[in-house]
């Protein structure tokens, strides 16, 4: 980093190199006492500044990032992608990772906005060690060494920094209105000119203090503007963490600094604010690359050492086109990138991936899979460890924009929570039903334990991957609970197999029943359906069934569907044993007596035990 001292001299190389007029030092001085009146006799020097907000005391090789969202809206996926690089990038280095809240487009703020950040970077575990945080009473504070956090709290700071560089000769009041930068534009496009306020058309550039004088006295207002270089022909080239090394031309615009209520530009509030809290690494969307050379011109003008840059890519989305040949007819189709839309993708907002039931880890995963291709072999190989493990790299993000994938989605969140044991698959899926399946919660915090011996099943296993998503929770949850299968049966709507009749489903479920004996092993119960199977005429081995099918009426299997529709209303369960072990002896009872009287009969009503699940 530059040293305070060395900041005058930085600052007259970059004055002469940007053409800065030949005003003298008095004048400079009487224009910032004419601006900014007695706010200028206390306006702090960078050198304050610098004393102020040391240098961070962290390792060699500490990286300090941040996240810096505007207010502006619900958060967007894209923002938990840039949140989850910036945080685990500094975990991994020792280093910090920091929430600032960049507020000063004030017309676009939206109430509700802060909460939406913070609480989403919570619940996917983006927690900043410094910054913007929730105190222990849900209130908003501001925690670090480096605050305030919040830009429209800065204004102070940015206006010293802007009458410094009014000291210099590198910036300027610009009293232009709007009606005026219009008619500059329109000239600019007439003549096939690059637009903006630069070379003959910044008109106050070299105002004379009389000039400013008289338009203050007319009480205009002004904007602060940068005093860029007068040559466009020069280039800047800076290595990106992302994508390599860069050169565009130099910035030769006259930027707006601070705006007319004195509020700054992103622009200029980055550049102080990310010296002052010495981030070390700016990762930020490449939608940024274009301002790239104002950016640099700015942290040099200021006399900062620039942190390091890395343009993450957004996610797209793909889109299909078909458009018909006007000469041929034939209908041609085309595909086409483009990034995730707030106004059409609904998976563009962070809150879908939690209305849709997938678990926090399972959207940092496929994060974590578009962020890095290796993440996915990585996992393969190392299925039981956290995925903070995963050793992230800046030069090892993808370059290109990854596609918006929910299909591979679906597959990671399938095995975060196939990973998962019992007391995490009831927590989260209990979180996830309070608000979208509040039936289903209720029945899950009414049988608290009977719902996790049920979850428990097949746990942990290569079996256990039958709940994608949150929403599979109920088919795969509720027929153990005697409310759910009583509405079940009562409609009538068991898939009984076919193979059998009717007429033999009693017969069959009460000898099933008669021979059941919780106490028997899994090998042993199955023996006992094989048997029973037999007797009745249905092969009690598959592989006979398979090699004469017309000398059966059927297989060991329809035996065992039948058994499991009777229990469950459904054929699709985890192993049968484990689930009658679950839900206990008189349970089981129960809920087979509705099918041991005649087909003609009425169903005999549920009568659960007093205990869920206790076996006898």
């Amino acid at each position: 980093m530059d040293k305070p001292e060395n900041l005058a001299a930085d600052a007259a190389s970059a004055a002469t190199a940007a053409g800065a007029a030949d005003a003298s030092a008095t004048d400079r001085e009487a224009l910032i006492r004419l601006l900014y009146g007695y706010a200028a006799a206390s306006a702090k020097r960078p050198e304050a500044y610098e004393a102020i907000y040391p240098p961070r005391a962290l390792p060699e090789g500490a990286m300090v990032t941040r996240y810096a969202p505007s207010p502006t809206g619900f958060m967007h996926i894209g923002g938990i992608f840039v949140s989850l690089i910036n945080k685990r990038l500094a975990v991994q280095s020792k280093g910090a990772f920091y929430l600032r809240l960049e507020d000063t487009d004030v017309k676009r703020a939206i109430p509700g906005a802060l909460d939406t950040i913070v609480d989403a970077m919570a619940r996917y575990g983006l927690d900043p060690d410094e910054g913007v945080l929730r105190g222990p009473d849900g209130s908003f504070i501001q925690q670090g060494p480096y605050a305030p956090y919040v830009q429209t709290e800065r204004a102070a700071i940015y206006r010293d920094y802007a009458i410094e560089l009014i000291r210099r000769g590198l910036a300027y009041p610009c009293f232009c209105t709007v009606e005026e930068l219009d008619a500059i534009r329109v000239e600019q496009t007439a003549l096939k000119a690059k637009t903006g306020y630069h070379g003959r058309w910044a008109k106050w550039r070299d105002a004379s203090l009389a000039s400013v004088e008289e338009a203050l006295g007319r009480g205009l207002p002004f904007v602060m503007r940068l005093r860029a270089p007068d040559d466009p022909s020069g280039r800047i080239e800076w290595k990106d963490g992302v994508k390599g090394t860069i050169s565009m031309p130099v910035n030769d615009v006259d930027h707006v600094l601070l705006k007319s209520d004195g509020i700054p530009t992103y622009h200029f509030a980055h550049a102080v604010d990310d010296h002052l809290m010495r981030t070390t690494h700016v990762i930020r969307g490449d939608e940024w690359m274009s301002s790239m050379p104002f950016h640099l011109q700015l942290f040099r003008y200021l006399g900062f050492k620039p942190p390091s840059y890395a343009h993450v890519p957004p996610i797209q989305k793909l889109d299909r086109v078909e458009e018909k040949d006007a000469e041929t007819g034939e209908t041609k189709t085309t595909d086409s990138r483009r990034k995730l839309s707030k106004r059409h993708d609904p998976e563009a907002n962070v809150d879908y991936y939690f209305e849709a039931g997938v678990p926090e880890a399972g959207t940092i995963e496929y994060l974590l899979n578009i962020a890095n291709s290796a993440f996915e072999d990585w996992r393969r190989g190392s299925p039981q460890k956290p995925y903070t493990d995963f050793p992230l790299k800046l030069n090892k993000l993808a370059a290109g924009g990854a596609l918006s994938d929910l299909v591979k989605l679906s597959n990671v969140s399938q095995g975060v929570i196939a990973r998962m044991n019992a007391e995490e698959v009831y927590g989260n899926g209990l979180r996830w039903a309070k608000r979208f399946d509040p039936e289903l919660a209720a029945l899950m915090e009414q049988h608290p334990d009977y719902t996790r011996r049920a979850l428990h099943i097949e746990r942990p296993g290569a079996k256990n991957k039958r709940i994608v998503t949150w929403p599979d929770l109920r088919p795969q949850l509720g027929y153990f609970y005697d409310e759910l299968y009583d509405a079940l049966a009562t409609a009538g709507n068991f898939d009984f197999p076919e193979a059998i009749p009717a007429a033999e489903r009693p017969v069959l479920l009460q000898q099933l029943l008669d021979t059941y004996d919780p106490a028997a092993g899994k090998d042993a119960w199955f023996d006992r359906i094989r048997e029973v199977s037999n007797q009745h005429g249905y092969a009690g081995d598959m592989k006979l069934h398979k090699a004469n099918p017309a000398a059966y009426k059927g297989h060991v299997g329809d035996v065992s569907q039948l058994l499991r529709v009777a229990l469950c209303g459904t054929k699709n369960t985890p192993d049968l044993h484990e689930v009658m072990a679950v839900m206990g002896i008189d349970r089981v009872r129960t809920r087979l007596s509705r099918f041991l009287t005649a087909p003609s009969a009425p169903p005999a009503p549920s009568a659960p035990p007093a205990q869920p699940g206790a076996a006898t």
